[in-house]
């Protein structure tokens, strides 16, 4: 992965074998080895990508990152243990549990039955099945099980989070020289997400005018400004910066919503010229 090569093959390496030690030292039981590369292992059948977990540790004092990356293992072990209780799970079971997720294409290149549709270049809506602590996300098996199309799993999950969301508060903070914005970070994981939403959509169109812009660099934050916001630059230079540096990043894009929908903007208008 590029974001990977970036940071140097050699650091992503260390890190992955002292995972590799964590792992062999606390799950003996399980079959754990160096994935297809450096920012990358598997357990078991699961190829478990290292890049945001190695994100979030550069950020903690040394002395906590073995806690940090412990964690992270045990929520890897339960979400394969949790993985493999939903394959058993009826469409009356797992309906109300789905979610939409935005994730980078690449990230399930090593699990090509994973359900998703594409939303963007290079980043996918993606389906989980989220029992709070623990996710797993949909298989092209589920659809035989289930019996329903994709388009239903899609609609199901966006209209779950479209409820959750209904309550979610939009503060609209106004701009040093003109315009606004708001920010999403309840930190549920679905901040990013939300851009999937119609009708949050328009609840960002209703507050910041028509059109509205929006960043999404990492799936725990969302901003939105109006297109007359005197901080246009900035924001989207403070999108770049995030996708380069936050756990879980998402994309760099700058997307666009009017009443027609959402969209990556243009080269034109990501520089703050609008039409």
């Amino acid at each position: 992965m590029k974001r990977l090569s970036e940071r140097g093959p050699g650091g992503m390496r260390t890190f992955r074998d002292h995972v590799l030690e964590l792992m062999h030292r606390e799950y003996a039981e399980l079959s754990a080895k160096p994935g297809l590369d450096d920012g990358s292992i598997s357990v078991g059948e699961w190829t478990v990508n290292l890049e945001n977990i190695y994100s979030t540790v550069r950020l903690v004092a040394a002395k906590d990152r073995d806690a940090q990356i412990l964690d992270f293992l045990s929520r890897i072990v339960e979400s394969q243990q949790q993985s493999f209780a939903d394959r058993d799970l009826s469409w009356a079971e797992a309906k109300d549990l789905l979610r939409p997720r935005l994730t980078p294409s690449q990230y399930f290149d090593p699990a090509p039955d994973v359900l998703r549709r594409p939303f963007a270049p290079g980043v996918v809506v993606a389906y989980a099945i989220d029992h709070e602590r623990e996710v797993s996300f949909s298989q092209g098996s589920d659809l035989e099980r289930w019996k329903v199309e994709l388009q239903r799993v899609h609609d199901t999950a966006v209209g779950n989070l479209e409820t959750l969301s209904e309550e979610l508060e939009l503060e609209v903070i106004q701009a040093r020289g003109g315009g606004a914005f708001a920010v999403i970070d309840t930190n549920d994981s679905y901040d990013a997400a939300r851009l999937v939403l119609p009708r949050f959509r328009a609840r960002l169109l209703a507050v910041l005018s028509v059109p509205v812009f929006v960043g999404i660099p990492n799936r725990d934050f969302l901003v939105a400004w109006s297109a007359d916001s005197a901080q246009f630059a900035n924001h989207v230079a403070q999108v770049v910066k995030d996708f380069g540096e936050q756990p879980y990043p998402i994309t760099d894009t700058i997307f666009r919503i009017d009443h027609s929908g959402v969209r990556p903007s243009t080269a034109t208008e990501r520089g703050g010229v609008v039409r």
